[in-house]
């Protein structure tokens, strides 16, 4: 949700009459309006965290897939976490994820808890650290536009940046920061 830039308060006209009764329920719906409009404006400079599926914990679940078929594994119950915090269009999004036995086939990429914007580019680019997965040279993670996905992609000095396979064990860490969709909350 963006900030508000402007607000439509409530019309005197129809509460206030000559004699001047309604001046009360006037100023109570105004009083009213002003405090949705300040909740609306806290909630976006303050951000969200998304929470787990309990509600009791500021944290969300990271999972890897592949990109066809995006398949599933086990996961390290100490070695499943992110959190997320959301401030306006703005997410932040750390991870720390190791699984096994993973079926996807593809390309490997990160869950993320809100849908990216759309961009005719990939200009959300975020960190990786990774433990037993093979590559060349460096990874990024890539915020893909209108999607829930953080692609993990390979990087040599002066030479192309390519999709990596995902593989059926290991580990990813990571953050990411990219602007998000409208329609969604924290």
């Amino acid at each position: 949700m963006t900030l508000p830039s402007s607000m439509t308060f409530p019309s005197p006209t129809q509460y206030i009459q000559e004699d001047g009764e309604g001046l009360q329920a006037y100023l109570q719906e105004l009083t009213h309006s002003l405090e949705g409009m300040y909740g609306d404006l806290a909630a976006n400079v303050n951000g969200g965290w998304k929470t787990d599926k309990s509600g009791q914990q500021k944290t969300y679940a990271p999972a890897v897939f592949g990109t066809a078929p995006a398949g599933s594994g086990t996961y390290a119950a100490d070695r499943q976490i992110g959190w997320s915090l959301r401030q306006g269009l703005l997410s932040d999004v750390w991870f720390d994820v190791t699984w096994t036995a993973h079926t996807g086939a593809g390309n490997l990429y990160v869950a993320l808890p809100y849908l990216v914007a759309q961009s005719s580019q990939k200009p959300f680019a975020g960190v990786i650290q990774t433990g037993s997965i093979a590559f060349g040279g460096y990874l990024v993670c890539n915020a893909i536009p209108n999607t829930r996905r953080c692609e993990i992609w390979g990087c040599t000095s002066g030479g192309a940046t390519a999709n990596i396979a995902i593989p059926a064990s290991g580990q990813l860490i990571g953050h990411i920061r990219y602007v998000g969709q409208r329609e969604e909350r924290s």
